[in-house]
């Protein structure tokens, strides 16, 4: 068997033909410098090769039905074993997906539910049993035959609708009678209720009499009442026995249903508690938990208007259309209740506004015919009205909108006037309210779902069942609880099964996946991972290293893209890909053990673990400035109601263990607030009491992770404003030179301009293949150049316009030299460490890292004097070698000295020791989070006990303490 992964002649994207050998069944680092081939040896070579060999192995119709992988660039790699890649990408995106989902815990415990759940009453939560169809009809024919009984279901109004449209529901279904608070009704007949009125309504399923024939009817009328209608409950009502028989109602109903009531649970299954299911899922929100709601202040067009003038949306009181119903209600409202609906808006009193736009909310006034009333309208003349308000009629129409998958025009009009709130039929809870009545040890789902994964644990473990229940339940509680413990073991403590995959990190993903795979126990496999120490705190580090180790002892082959010092320390073997990144690297410049890499002349990260580099401490911090951002009590999520002062013109950053609630404080409150200020009104922050301090500032701008652009033309030259120019330069030179070519002609985006039609401005074809590999030629036409034979004859320093996309940065800075708009974008973008990147790079090929430091040059390379802005950036040393880290801190810097105002969310000591200000979330994480721990100078915030990254701080620091003791002559023994 072999004992070592061989790779051979690899020549993936940058590396230069290399041979590395790889131990099987140990945990093996690959490091060095950003963008110097890490990722391709990794992912593109040795996942590659192992993934494509898989689907190799497959039948021609098995590969006919999914995508193929394209054989990497590699003479051959030896000694492959089944491969699973677990990357840093974001969450599923989706917002049906959850951690629950994610890890499959969600529907162990939706079997839980189904197989040990205890039923409660809808009406009064009384405890009350399930029942089998079988068991049902067994209890029933136990009755004196010739008993007549009624088989009823209740019957549940839509949340927003009317009676009539819950009717309407009913009597398509088929139904025709009702009970409503006990009183026999017939839908064939119009029913009037009054809407803002509860009921005990029921509808009539069935009428059967007992007899020894009765099972089939029976069966089919218990599964009609269950699933069409009654969501799960049903009742029997016994109108009628046979004369001479003496019989005990009472005794029928006891430990069979509710004694009051007389209600019964249906068979329960897991799909039962599915939010993705639409028999189960809150009708409202289709399972989301979410819910699109129309806000007063988005209808109002102008509060200077008066009605009659315009002053509300169109769309509901347009001039024109002065004889809707809309328009009679209000002016037939405005008569009764005595205002002008010539006054501005503005000066209309509270409650007439509060009237307009959110209704009578019952009250009622006649309805009174004029000359602009159409036909239908005269027939209400005189009828006493409600109505519903501007808000509810948006609402309304919007939710018709959604039945009928309306047009993108429509779609857009609603955006405009809506917000997303949290449903308010479920109150978040994303299922019908009678999924609810369903509990285990006093819990409901949901609120299993809410819970922090340690709170379950702790739940789950001191849960007892019935008898009957105990062994099935504790089966299922058994398995739900060994997954619980592996996403405790890697530091997920303060999720919960419940919270959406698209808020959480690439690094939470990212363990949680492979907190998955550790629960799979497979042996043998090569696992390949991308920086699983993102996102984690210095205090959870050891737990993720154990769990690499953990999944590695059970006889597996890891390979871990990693900058992290203790990953690379605790590591089995490190190789370092460099020296340098792009064209200057892919090559192997060590491998071995940390010690031999620390030896090493020619390894850069060996210069860091041997202490030779390190970022080093600005001599002196800024002083605050008193301007801040006032935050004041901030409790979205797990923030407990916390002040905080943010302060402006320094670098600050925002610290904290893993849910300690940086991001929430960050981006919920203060971001959401702000660009609620600045851009969009319509954005609802996190909720909290006050922000102040927004005057001082001219703009906040986020700097995170996401791509620079969807399209494969979408490049750093296009995102970072440097095309434009070239363009223009290449226009000037057609024009000089007599073409007819313009500044749209040397543009890979515009049709029928200059660009390669037959590839469309790719550059390459593709052509599909049914059960092979997409195969990618080289346009046959444009020989890979993008563009036609014209606009490459026109040339700027023997250049034309394609070599000039597939330069480097780094040659870009010496070909444009006197072009001073280029230079200065050009030496950003260097001085980042991207040199090495292609101003043609596809944005498909960049990293979460590159495509956040592209965006960082583009706010640099347009910095204006006299503006402050506020720069948040959320983990920004992601992806980043240590060496790569200097360059970020001093741009960072750099965006302070001109004036501006630096926030960063990190758990890097090494961009936290250099801030000139830290304010420290905890002092744990999840419920046990959420205040302000400690804040002031880093050397302060290392002085505080309580402060967990404080502890670690203080270590960083000791370095430099020590250097700085040398340099004095007070080095102590």
């Amino acid at each position: 068997m072999k004992t070592f992964i061989e790779v051979r002649g690899a020549r993936q994207n940058n590396l230069k033909n290399i041979d590395v050998n790889i131990p099987r069944d140990k945990l093996t680092v690959i490091t060095g410098v950003s963008g110097s081939g890490k990722s391709s040896l990794a992912f593109d070579v040795i996942y590659g090769e192992g993934q494509r060999r898989f689907l190799d192995s497959l039948s021609t119709y098995a590969k006919s039905r999914m995508s193929q992988v394209k054989k990497p660039e590699v003479d051959f790699v030896f000694g492959l074993s089944p491969v699973i890649a677990i990357e840093q990408k974001k969450g599923i995106l989706n917002p049906r997906s959850t951690v629950g989902t994610m890890t499959d815990i969600y529907d162990f415990l939706r079997l839980l539910f189904a197989s040990a759940g205890e039923a409660s009453c809808p009406l009064c939560d009384h405890p009350i049993p399930i029942r089998s169809s079988l068991q049902m009809i067994e209890h029933i024919q136990k009755l004196p035959e010739g008993t007549e009984l009624e088989v009823l279901a209740p019957l549940y109004k839509l949340y927003g609708e009317t009676y009539e449209t819950t009717f309407d529901e009913i009597r398509a279904k088929g139904f025709r009678t009702l009970l409503i608070d006990g009183e026999r009704t017939n839908l064939t007949d119009h029913v009037e209720l009054e809407e803002e009125a509860d009921y005990r309504i029921e509808i009539v399923v069935d009428k059967v009499i007992v007899n020894p024939d009765i099972y089939k009817v029976l069966t089919k009328t218990i599964e009609n009442s269950l699933s069409l209608v009654g969501e799960g409950f049903i009742r029997f009502e016994i109108i009628a026995v046979p004369d001479g028989t003496t019989f005990d109602a009472e005794k029928f109903y006891d430990q069979f249903a509710c004694p009051e009531h007389h209600l019964t649970m249906g068979e329960l299954q897991p799909h039962y508690f599915s939010f993705n299911d639409n028999d189960s899922a809150c009708r409202t929100c289709g399972g989301l938990g979410t819910f699109m709601r129309a806000e007063a202040r988005f209808l109002v067009r102008d509060k200077n208007k008066s009605i009659l003038a315009g002053a509300i949306e169109p769309k509901l009181l347009s001039k024109s259309s002065k004889g809707t119903w809309i328009w009679s209600l209000v002016k037939c409202m405005a008569k009764h209740y005595g205002f002008d609906l010539n006054v501005p808006l503005k000066d209309m009193p509270a409650p007439v506004q509060d009237k307009l736009f959110y209704g009578t909310k019952g009250e009622k006034f006649p309805f009174i015919a004029d000359e602009s009333s159409s036909k239908t309208q005269f027939r209400h003349d005189g009828k006493m009205m409600t109505f519903a308000g501007f808000v509810h009629i948006i609402n309304w129409w919007y939710k018709l909108f959604l039945k009928r998958q309306g047009s993108q025009g429509e779609a857009d009009f609603y955006k405009k006037m809506m917000i997303e709130h949290t449903c308010p039929d479920c109150e978040g809870k994303k299922l019908k309210p009678q999924r609810l009545c369903v509990r285990i040890g006093g819990a409901d789902i949901h609120e299993m779902s809410v819970m922090p994964l340690s709170e379950l644990k702790h739940f789950l473990e001191h849960l007892t069942f019935s008898d009957t229940k105990a062994r099935v339940g504790e089966q299922i509680t058994k398995e739900i609880l060994t997954r619980l413990d592996l996403l405790l073991d890697i530091g997920l403590h303060y999720l919960s099964l419940g919270r959406r995959s698209d808020t959480i990190s690439g690094g939470e993903a990212q363990r949680i996946r492979l907190s998955t795979q550790i629960s799979s126990g497979l042996m043998g496999m090569l696992y390949v991972l991308d920086e699983p120490s993102i996102g984690l705190h210095a205090r959870d580090s050891d737990r993720m290293i154990n769990t690499l180790k953990k999944l590695r002892d059970l006889g597996n082959t890891i390979i871990v893209v990693e900058h992290d010092m203790d990953t690379i320390l605790s590591a089995d073997h490190i190789i370092e890909i460099g020296p340098g990144p792009g064209i200057s690297g892919g090559q192997l410049i060590a491998a071995g053990l940390a010690e031999q890499l620390a030896a090493s002349p020619e390894s850069v990260t060996g210069a860091y673990l041997s202490g030779a580099r390190m970022i080093g401490i600005p001599s002196e911090r800024r002083p605050l400035t008193g301007k801040a951002i006032q935050i004041r009590g901030a409790r979205a999520n797990n923030l407990q109601h916390v002040d905080v002062d943010i302060p402006l013109g320094v670098l600050a950053c925002i610290t904290g263990v893993s849910g300690s609630g940086k991001s929430t404080l960050v981006n919920e409150v203060m971001c959401k607030q702000l660009f609620s200020i600045f851009h969009d009104a319509r954005i609802k922050p996190g909720e909290h009491d006050s922000l102040m301090g927004h005057e001082h500032l001219t703009g906040i701008i986020t700097i995170d992770q996401s791509p620079i652009g969807r399209s494969t033309r979408s490049n750093p030259a296009t995102y970072v404003g440097l095309f434009d120019r070239i363009r223009e330069l290449y226009a000037e030179e057609a024009e000089a030179a007599g073409s007819r070519l313009t500044k749209n002609d040397f543009s890979f985006n515009q049709k029928n301009g200059g660009r390669c039609e037959n590839c469309q401005g790719e550059g390459i074809v593709v052509t599909q293949l049914m059960f092979m590999p997409d195969v990618e030629a080289i346009c046959p036409v444009c020989k890979g150049t993008r563009f036609t034979d014209e606009v490459l004859e026109i040339k700027l320093k023997d250049k034309h316009i394609a070599d000039v996309l597939a330069m480097s940065i780094e040659e870009a800075v010496g070909f444009f030299e006197g072009q001073t708009y280029l230079q200065h974008k050009l030496k950003v973008l260097h001085q980042l460490g991207l040199g090495y990147l292609r101003l043609g790079q596809s944005s498909t090929t960049l990293s979460g890292g590159e495509a956040q430091r592209i965006k960082l040059a583009y706010e640099l390379g347009k910095l204006k004097r006299g503006s402050h802005n506020l720069y948040v950036l959320d983990e920004p040393t992601t992806g980043l070698h240590l060496s790569d880290i200097q360059k970020l801190i001093d741009c960072l810097q750099q965006l302070v000295d001109a004036g501006h105002s630096v926030l960063v969310i990190e758990h890097h000591l090494d961009l936290i020791k250099v801030a000139d200000y830290v304010i420290d979330m905890g002092p744990d994480g999840g419920s046990n989070g959420g205040q302000v721990v400690a804040t002031g100078t880093p050397e302060e915030v290392a002085r505080v006990e309580r402060s967990l990254t404080g502890k670690f701080l203080a270590r960083s620091l000791e370095p430099h303490q020590r250097e700085s003791d040398v340099k004095d002559g007070q080095l102590t023994h």
